[in-house]
């Protein structure tokens, strides 16, 4: 089956990423990393752009109030209105060429991020980056390394199955994961690059286990039922779709953000809306979003 989605916010970002419902607010919250600046699309349709002091790569909602937000080298607590920092832990220091990339709120309250390595010649880039737990007492544990870049970080809806993707390499991997990350092992892949057009990016779980991937230059969505078969396609006006995330009363709206680096001029005539957010309708509702104990 395939739909095509229809733009929601013509905000055009550089690098859109990491959209989430809060449940607190019901807000549609999301980063334009290289414009470094969150946004918020409250009811109605209205936003707000809030501009960070660095390159914002991800925000997650806080269990206490506020955020937590990864800049390219350190994890960091934010007020609600992103006017005050807190740094809890530097990530990669002895790393220059790598940052923060994709994460999401783990089960047990803590965050999972991985990093990449951003060498400007793509054809340099090493699996130098890594996967990290940053647990609700802010210890910080390597899960995995040997990657290039992180990407499709999610949680089955029990918790026990963790699923990653390094976008250039193409393979969505997973992992069993033990309460409280008692026991981290990898299991059998889930999805190879061929599977679905371009590459992996961002990604999100719905309450059937279907596991929803963003296409960056395939120009769509596509959800992987439980087994790793694709039973479902969204098309974008925009080839470069980054992250999904459920939203809306009942999480029956898929959000989608995007891109418009790499672009040629030509190509963002032919896509005008290139780093948009784009919305489509789904029947099987999302996972509310979790909030983190940091």
């Amino acid at each position: 089956m395939v739909t095509t989605a229809e733009l929601a916010v013509d905000c055009r970002n550089l690098l859109g990423e990491k959209c989430f419902w809060d449940p607190r607010s019901n807000d549609l919250w999301w980063t334009d990393i290289h414009g470094s600046a969150a946004w918020r699309m409250a009811a109605g349709g209205r936003t707000e752009r809030f501009v960070l002091p660095g390159r914002g790569c991800f925000i997650l909602p806080r269990e206490s109030g506020g955020f937590v937000i990864g800049f390219p080298s350190q994890i960091c607590l934010a007020d609600r209105e992103f006017t005050t920092f807190h740094r809890i832990h530097d990530v990669e220091p002895h790393l220059p060429q790598t940052r923060i990339n994709d994460a999401c709120v783990d089960p047990y309250g803590g965050i999972v991020f991985g990093t990449f390595d951003e060498t400007h010649d793509m054809a340099k880039r090493r699996p130098v980056a890594s996967v990290y737990r940053l647990g609700p007492d802010r210890s910080l544990r390597k899960l995995f390394s040997d990657v290039i870049l992180s990407n499709g970080l999610a949680f089955a809806p029990d918790g026990a199955t963790m699923y990653f993707a390094d976008s250039p390499i193409g393979l969505i991997r997973r992992f069993r994961v033990g309460p409280e990350f008692s026991c981290f092992e990898e299991i059998a892949p889930f999805a190879g690059i061929d599977d679905a057009p371009g590459e992996p990016d961002g990604s999100a779980v719905d309450a059937e286990g279907n596991y929803w991937n963003a296409r960056v230059w395939g120009g769509c969505v596509v959800r992987f039922n439980p087994v790793g078969k694709v039973d479902r396609q969204i098309d974008l006006p925009a080839r470069g779709p980054t992250c999904v995330g459920f939203g809306g009363d009942n999480l029956k709206t898929l959000y989608i953000t995007s891109l418009r680096v790499r672009h040629t001029d030509d190509e963002l005539a032919a896509t005008p809306h290139a780093g948009g957010v784009f919305s489509a309708a789904v029947s099987t509702p999302g996972i509310p979003q979790l909030l983190c104990s940091l």
